[in-house]
């Protein structure tokens, strides 16, 4: 009777013992491996930017009727200023990532530049004069609506891209020490400005800060802005006023360099 009872216990305990084992095992396959989200760039942001611009401006002088003695005829000669400035501005823009690791956008952006400086005046070039003059010339805003399209990498948290697009900009002129407003009787408008429309085209590279903070990007890029070689004309002198003689906004372009932020601010 006493061995029946011991066997009964040592059973009742083999398979408690049993079934906390089975339980731990169950416990343990049952907890499954949670996988890191995929990054998606799908969506739209806003973001700010700084960096480095230099270009080039030729400035014209064309002359047909001024000149000493009986006048001169069919004259024309450009000059050109190289300059270099900081830039610092913001961007808004939207992207679609589609088919694994491709991604299209759509960007406008716009920059405030200090671009700029004197160049020789072209007219005295023409019929030089005793006393040499003047054009100033400054950028004040550089502005583009860009497509880009590019490919991600690094399990979809880095973006290579090219874009390119319409570019814009605004340039005031000073031709208050023009030898051509001086000799001409003087210029019409001393301070005239220009919006010039041309085109553009860039790369670069963006990237999520921190798995942390997957709405915050960075992003480091380069662009090349062609604005043709005609801009705005401007005819001298108060007097006989003969179209063919003015100073004239010619060849420019523009080259950026520049880092920045994005902050997503949602997506569809």
């Amino acid at each position: 009777m006493k061995k029946r009872i011991l066997l009964a216990a040592v059973s009742q305990i083999a398979l408690v013992a049993a079934s906390g084992a089975d339980a731990a095992d169950i416990q343990l396959k049952a907890a499954p491996r949670i996988a890191a989200p995929v990054y998606s760039w799908t969506g739209c942001y806003v973001g700010a930017h700084v960096g480095f611009g230099w270009g080039r401006h030729d400035v014209a002088a064309s002359n047909s009727s001024f000149g000493p003695g009986d006048g001169a005829s069919g004259s024309t000669s450009t000059n050109a200023l190289d300059s270099g400035s900081g830039i610092f501005g913001g961007q808004l823009g939207c992207n679609y990532q589609f088919s694994g690791n491709w991604v299209v956008g759509l960007q406008g952006d716009f920059a405030g530049t200090s671009l700029g400086g004197e160049v020789a005046d072209p007219w005295d070039r023409i019929i030089p004069g005793p006393f040499p003059g003047s054009i100033g010339v400054k950028t004040d805003w550089l502005a583009s609506v860009t497509g880009r399209v590019g490919m991600t990498a690094w399990d979809n948290r880095a973006l290579f891209y090219l874009k390119g697009g319409a570019g814009f900009t605004r340039n005031r002129f000073d031709f208050n020490r023009s030898s051509y407003c001086f000799y001409a009787d003087g210029c019409r408008d001393l301070n005239p400005a220009e919006t010039r429309v041309g085109w553009t085209v860039g790369t670069g590279a963006e990237w999520v800060l921190s798995p942390s903070l997957p709405n915050w990007t960075a992003f480091a890029e380069y662009n090349y802005y062609g604005f043709g070689r005609d801009g705005a004309s401007y005819p001298v002198g108060f007097i006989g006023v003969d179209a063919r003689n003015a100073l004239a906004s010619a060849r420019q372009d523009i080259q950026t360099v520049k880092v920045g932020v994005n902050y997503k601010l949602f997506t569809p």
